[in-house]
This record gives C-alpha cells, structure tokens and sequence, in this order.
C-alpha cells in the first residue's frame, strides 16, 4: 500500500508481523496443495500412459489419431498449443483418450517432467521426423512439424485476422492513452 503526504511525496507502509505471516501461511497451504495435485497422478499410471501413446506413435504416427497425438505430444514439448482439444478427443479410441487424459492432467498439475516427454519424443521416432522435416525445410523458412491441423488457406486468414485484431487493439490502446492525457 503506498500512501502519500500533502506534498505529494509518497510514503511507503511495510506490512506488519501479522500481515507478513499470513501471507507466509497461505503461501505455505498454496505449496501444500500443489505438492497434493502433483502426488495425485500415480507415477505408474503416468508411466503405462506414456508408453501407450510412444507406442501407437511408432508405427500410427501417419494416422488422423497418430496426428491428434503428435500435435499433442508436440505442443507439451514446445508450448505451441495449436491443437482442437474436441478434435483430440473425438478422433481418438478409448484406450488413447485414456492415456491423453492421464498425460494432460499430469502437465496440468506440474507431475509431467522434461525427461518423460523427451523419452516419448525420442522412443516414439517424433524427433527423428521432426529432424527430417528439418533437413527438407529450406534454411529461409520455419519447420512446420508436426504439419498445421488447418490448411494454408485457413492459417491465411487466421494471420490476416490476427493483423487486423493487433492493429485494433493498438488504437484502442492509443485512444485511451489519450483520454487519459487530455483528462490529466
């Protein structure tokens, strides 16, 4: 809380004990209860998750499902989350809807390490064809690996929209910087 003299000078409050140590007790229950979500998804149940999607991308990875799955595996790994979760989860059979939800409730909850979605991308083979897709892709241009869920067309005008929403908000963003110099 910054409060300020008459001149305009501002004065700043320290919180007291008693603010401090419950500030420090709910921290203390946050982290518990983080800890708590993370122990909640069952290291073995994680495990035969992993397993079932490395092992359906091995030999499905060219399938619909085996796209679904390594836009999945992909965007934990990169944090490009360009992927329709209805799409994952409707053009996938049981055992690989499973296998997703215990993988994404780990990443939800921080129980999903490095380590185990390198071990998937690499005992999988996604990271031999991410690295041949990378030979095939001219220096000058992005690896689009895995491939897009739309067409050229469709990311066409998905730029051309996300264009024209930047240039709005930048003027909006200038009009309320004026309002707020002409009311000063």
């Amino acid at each position: 809380m910054v409060t300020t003299m008459p001149d305009d000078a501002p004065i700043i409050r320290f919180p007291s004990e008693e603010e401090q140590q419950a500030v420090l007790n709910e921290f203390t229950r946050e982290m518990r209860r983080a800890k708590e979500r993370r122990e909640s998804v069952a290291p073995e149940k994680l495990n035969e998750a992993l397993e079932t999607i490395t092992d359906y991308l091995k030999t499905g990875w060219s399938t619909g499902g085996g796209r679904r799955l390594r836009q999945f595996v992909w965007s934990l790994w990169n944090g490009h989350h360009l992927i329709n979760l209805f799409d994952l989860s409707s053009g996938l059979d049981g055992r690989l809807t499973d296998a997703v939800i215990v993988v994404f409730n780990a990443a939800m909850v921080d129980a999903l390490s490095e380590k185990q979605k390198r071990r998937v991308l690499k005992e999988s083979g996604e990271f031999a064809r991410w690295e041949q897709a990378r030979a095939d892709t001219p220096e000058d241009e992005e690896v689009l690996y895995p491939p897009f869920p739309m067409s050229t067309e469709g990311l066409r005008r998905v730029a051309h929209s996300a264009e024209r929403s930047d240039r709005r908000i930048e003027q909006q963003g200038r009009a309320e910087q004026g309002r707020e110099a002409s009311d000063e």
